[in-house]
């Protein structure tokens, strides 16, 4: 095999591992794009504790309003143009939220993402604050901040798994009459070894890149 051949062999297959543990979302339709919303008169739905419209996702809690572009709220998406508002259209707790089953492996470690909505100045609030629950773990996210339009804040948790399917559930914890939910994703975090490998091939093809120079 020639000393360029090598190269290509050794580029590629750094490239092919480290895009295999680049970020590549597990969760089914995170950002509430897609499924039938029947409008309201609202450009919204409300959905009971179950089964919803919403591609991949099931209600849990109280209710859970699915948000499309056009509102009357004042109100925008994170991603898109649907999102959800976990207290409804009801004022104050109990709140409701949205689950999702994804297949994991077993010790593997994962991110759970979303960006939390808040419009304090005409929703009410502060705190705002969602319970991001996945794999054992449980955790509080709070906005604390006023907000004079609609505004989004990004959280994240790591989590291990501990079955082969996880559920990820987002519900709502704190707020008055606006929660907001939008682009929730789920990404395996790269094991150690994955960039040891990368830094090892990077550093080979530096080596081999340098002595085909000196032989020049």
């Amino acid at each position: 095999m020639s000393l360029n051949a090598i190269i290509r062999f050794v580029a590629t297959a750094c490239t092919t591992l480290f895009v295999a543990q680049a970020h590549a979302n597990l969760l089914t339709n995170g950002s509430f794009e897609l499924g039938t919303l029947v409008n309201d008169g609202n450009h919204a739905q409300t959905f009971n504790p179950g089964p919803t419209n919403i591609t991949g996702w099931a209600a849990v809690g109280r209710q859970v309003t699915w948000i499309d572009a056009g509102n009357p709220f004042f109100l925008t998406a994170q991603d898109g143009n649907r999102f959800l508002d976990l207290t409804a259209y009801i004022t104050g707790a109990p709140f409701g939220g949205v689950t999702q089953s994804i297949a994991t492996s077993p010790g593997q470690e994962y991110e759970l993402s979303f960006y939390l909505g808040s419009y304090t100045q005409r929703w009410g609030g502060p705190p705002v604050s969602i319970l991001a629950t996945a794999g054992g773990a449980s955790q509080p996210f709070t906005v604390a901040t006023t907000s004079t339009t609609s505004t989004w804040t990004p959280f994240s948790m790591l989590f291990t798994a501990t079955s082969a399917n996880t559920a990820i559930t987002l519900t709502g914890a704190a707020g008055v009459q606006y929660i907001g939910l939008d682009n929730v994703a789920v990404d395996a975090v790269p094991e150690p070894g994955a960039y040891a490998i990368v830094a090892a091939g990077l550093a080979l093809l530096g080596l081999m890149s340098r002595r085909r120079l000196e032989r020049r």
